[in-house]
Order: C-alpha cells, then sequence, then structure tokens
C-alpha cells in the first residue's frame, strides 16, 4: 500500500496548483472531515467501554483530462479496528457498536484508497473502469442526516472496494447503471499508514472469484409517477462463490423511495428502505433482511429526525445474535453551508443484547 502514497501525493500537488475552473486539464474535488464521538449510556452486554470517539476523512480527486474523460480517486482516513468489513464471524458488518474494543481513537488509522478509476461521461453516458463503488441503496448516504448511526448500519449491504468496469445511462429524469466487478485482493485493498494487510482472495467471501463473474444492477429516479421531488432506488446484486459443495452465489434486493413535501419554509422528508441479502458469504440459508424508516424535518438552520433501523438475519444459527435494530430521535445544526452538527439518542438492540447510546456528529464539508 505504502507504494500508493505518492498517488496521493501527486493528486494534492495537482489541486494545490491548478483547480479546475471549465479549463482543461484541470483538477476538482471535495473532503468531507467528521468527529464521531457517542457514549453507551446502558446495556445489558459486559465489558463494554463507555465512551467511543474518532476521526474519518473522506477525500474525491478528479483530474478531467478533456471535457469528457477524467481519472477519478477518493481516499479515506478511518480508525480500522472500528470501520471494517474484514470480520470473519459477520463478513458483512460495517462497524459493531457495542464493542469491546470502544474508546478515544488517537491511533491506528489507516489511509485507504477506496476508488481509482477512469471515466468517460457525455449527456447520454457515463463509462467507468478500474477500483470503484458500485454502491447499493442510499440509506449509507451520509447526506441525509437521518441520525448519527444510520449511514454506519446501512454500510453492511453496500458494495464497495470493487475491481471492473461500470456503464450508466443517463435520462432524463433517471439514471440506470450496470456494474460488473470482483473484490479488490491487490496491494490497493490494504491501507497506508495503519496497514490493514491486503484482503485474503481465498476467505470464501462472496465476489472473490478475481473474475467480472459478479454484478449488479441499480435505477435511480425523480418524480416517480410525475409526482414532482418523489425520488426512488432499485438495485439487484449478484457476488460470484467458489465453486465448493453446498456454496452459492451472495444475491441481494433493494428497493428505496423518499419525497420531498414543502410546507413554507419547512421541510418534511419520508423515507423508506428495504434491503434483503441471501447465502451471505456463500452460506447457503444465511439471509438478513434490512430496514430503514424515517421522518426528517428541517427549518432553517435546524433539522430532526426520527428513524427506525433494523437488521434481522433468517438463518438459524445467527438469528438470535445477529438481531439488531435502532431506534433513534436526532436534532441538528447547520452553522454555515459547510458545517453541521448531529445528536442522536438511540435505543439499540445488537446480536441479542439491548442498549442505549448517545451520539455526536460534526461535519466539515469542503469544496475545491
Amino acid at each position: 500500500m505504502k507504494k500508493f502514497l505518492p498517488q496521493f501525493a501527486i493528486f494534492s500537488a495537482l489541486f494545490v496548483a491548478n483547480s479546475y475552473a471549465g479549463q482543461y486539464p484541470g483538477v476538482s474535488g471535495s473532503a468531507l472531515f467528521q468527529f464521531n464521538a457517542d457514549r453507551v449510556i446502558s446495556t445489558q452486554k459486559t465489558h463494554v467501554p463507555g465512551n467511543n470517539a474518532f476521526v474519518y476523512v473522506e477525500s474525491d480527486f478528479a483530474l478531467h483530462i478533456d471535457r469528457n474523460w477524467s481519472a477519478k480517486t477518493q481516499w479515506r482516513l478511518q480508525p480500522n479496528d472500528v470501520l471494517t468489513t474484514r470480520d470473519g464471524v459477520n463478513p458483512e458488518r460495517y462497524r459493531t457498536f457495542l464493542d469491546s474494543d470502544r474508546g478515544i481513537k488517537s491511533g491506528g488509522y489507516g489511509l485507504l484508497v477506496e476508488e481509482l478509476k477512469l471515466q468517460f461521461e457525455n449527456e447520454d453516458m457515463q463509462f467507468s473502469v478500474g477500483k470503484f463503488d458500485p454502491k447499493f441503496g442510499t440509506a449509507h448516504d451520509k447526506r441525509k442526516r437521518m441520525g448519527v448511526f444510520t449511514s454506519q448500519f446501512a454500510e453492511d449491504y453496500n458494495l464497495r472496494e470493487k475491481i471492473g468496469a461500470s456503464i450508466s445511462a443517463l435520462l432524463e429524469n433517471s439514471k440506470i447503471t450496470v456494474n460488473s466487478f470482483f473484490n479488490d485482493t491487490t496491494g490497493l485493498s490494504g491501507s497506508a499508514l495503519d496497514d490493514r494487510g491486503d484482503a485474503n482472495g481465498k476467505d470464501g467471501s462472496a465476489g472473490s472469484t478475481k473474475a467480472l463473474n459478479s454484478y449488479s444492477v441499480a435505477v435511480e429516479g425523480k418524480d416517480l409517477f410525475e409526482i414532482e421531488d418523489w425520488s426512488y432506488n432499485l438495485g439487484f446484486k449478484s457476488l460470484s462463490v467458489d465453486r465448493l459443495m453446498g456454496r452459492q452465489r451472495e444475491k441481494g434486493y433493494v428497493f428505496g423511495s423518499e419525497y420531498l413535501y414543502k410546507i413554507g419554509e419547512t421541510s418534511i422528508i419520508p423515507f423508506v428502505e428495504v434491503a434483503k441479502v441471501t447465502s451471505i458469504a456463500g452460506e447457503q440459508g444465511r439471509n438478513s433482511t434490512y430496514k430503514t424508516a424515517a421522518i426528517i424535518a428541517k427549518y432553517s438552520s435546524w433539522s430532526g429526525s426520527f428513524s427506525i433501523l433494523s437488521r434481522s438475519p433468517n438463518s438459524h444459527r445467527l438469528q438470535k445474535e445477529g438481531k439488531s435494530s435502532h431506534a433513534q430521535l436526532s436534532v441538528g445544526y447547520k452553522f454555515t453551508e459547510n458545517v453541521t452538527l448531529d445528536i442522536t439518542r438511540s435505543n439499540m438492540k445488537e446480536d441479542g443484547y439491548s442498549g442505549s447510546i448517545v451520539g455526536a456528529l460534526l461535519n466539515y464539508f469542503y469544496r475545491f
């Protein structure tokens, strides 16, 4: 992974030297800085430290070669022991909230290459090849502000860090995307600073076949049934696995919808998303259903939301241990266009243990 650090330095130097202003070649990008802090107020689980805090950074860079072609990359700085997709017991788990390793994170941060791709785009289509995030659903979108813990919970079923190709048809009010890929197990799958190690291509995880025989299809749109401000997303994924007896392709289905309702200066946004994943990690009968329902209200610089999240495993082996949920009440304030603060109280259940947790999330977003 260290050999890719010069790429990061080169992209950073380009941004300092030449910002994108419609001239070619040029550069553009953005950076999201987050400070996450939460405290477990109560829980049935023993040996769970009360306080937890960490920093998360997400940076996007684009080198615009001409009007249509660009090279794009995304880098992330994160605590590798908090945010992970390499849990041997629960490979789909992005974060365990009632973890025995909670604490104030001053070290253990990894700098990782989330995306590194070449992209072509015109008015009708978009095509990219390289390492990319196909994505699956939208509840994981950090911009939605549906509670401090929502995006981390929904990352369980998202598609990330794949190598392959993606093509999208850009229609008037919708976008249809087809992705073909396999898991990144190259040197790009490691991380600098705190090295999380390269992904293991022989661990049996879905998508680790080193062939373009995993795929996903996504449809995103707005003004559903010609109703203004009604957005939706549909998705299907099918990930290949090895041919050992009893193994099956991991498949997933997702549907989400939200509606923006305005009353004067007040905005009300109901949101719902349901995702079902079957044969997780290729294990026959290991299925899970995720549900997210939220109501968001915004007035002036204030926002508030109530959301319910749930993860329901169907496998008998994991029915009790893996069942998790959050009932969140949140309030937020936008200090400037770039700075927001959200505070959430969640009554939760994780792996069969109940608990209550309070979290705060400070965001700073900067566009180059």
